[in-house]
């Protein structure tokens, strides 16, 4: 499953779910963020949430057993601000800060 989603990444899985800029954002901040993530995604880096509420990257390879759950635990936080992005924009609002790990 790690691997699908890492090749859906390096297909830009992330600028597609993006959509349209929201107020506050423009086509070329939502492009960086999406080949920024390809890049990582190439590289074969994940996402892995460590101690409180950062998200760091570790290679796939790299991954353990115990860090599943970790991996489990950041993929949440992407879909949950992915989410945020959608309520936003069916409400026309402001975009939501962009996390971290992203930008």
């Amino acid at each position: 499953m790690e691997r699908r989603q890492l090749r859906e990444r390096c297909e830009g899985k992330l600028r597609r779910a993006l959509g349209v800029p929201l107020l506050g954002e423009s086509v070329e901040e939502l492009n960086r963020l999406g080949e920024l993530d390809q890049e990582r995604a190439e590289q074969g880096l994940v996402y892995v949430k460590g101690k409180g509420s950062r998200i760091s990257y570790m290679h796939i390879d790299d991954l353990s057993i115990p860090d599943m759950y970790f991996r489990t635990a950041a993929e949440r936080v992407q879909v949950g601000w992915l989410k945020e992005r959608v309520a936003r924009r069916k409400r026309g609002a402001s975009a939501p800060p962009i996390p971290p790990h992203l930008g």
